[in-house]
């Protein structure tokens, strides 16, 4: 009788351990507030000895709308711009929550494209009550 209770309690105790475990190591899908959405700001580099500024924004189209769908948002219309030359903003809908920003930020950073170096400098989700005086596109 002592064995059966003792593999019991072993049995229980594992139990609760990997339920523990299992729910930290989860990745959580948190929904954003209606209305939210992420701006992107991202520096690109082509690393040939032409580096016209079509391709690269080109190349650059090419990475983001290949990246969204990992974080299953969306560009916004006529909201990916060129800020400066070789800086690209965007905005995507809806509001990425913290594990889609960092699985962006590490789709952006990699090298997909060949001959494309894209880094992140901005990476924020705005949400209707925090971002009441921001522009919306």
């Amino acid at each position: 009788m002592r064995r059966v209770l003792l593999w019991l309690g072993l049995a229980a105790v594992v139990t609760v351990g990997l339920l523990l475990l299992r729910a930290e190591l989860m990745t959580v899908d948190l929904d954003e507030a209606e209305g939210s959405f992420t701006d992107v700001v991202v520096a690109a580099q082509v690393t040939q000895e032409d580096d016209p500024a079509a391709v690269r924004e080109e190349m650059t189209r090419g990475l983001v709308s290949t990246c969204r769908l990992l974080v299953n948002a969306d560009v916004v219309a006529e909201s990916f711009r060129t800020v400066a030359d070789g800086v690209f903003a965007f905005r995507l809908r809806p509001g990425l929550d913290e594990f889609e920003r960092r699985e962006l930020r590490g789709c952006l950073s990699d090298t997909r494209v060949q001959h494309l170096l894209v880094d992140v400098r901005h990476l924020e989700t705005v949400t209707p009550a925090a971002g009441a005086g921001s522009r919306d596109g």
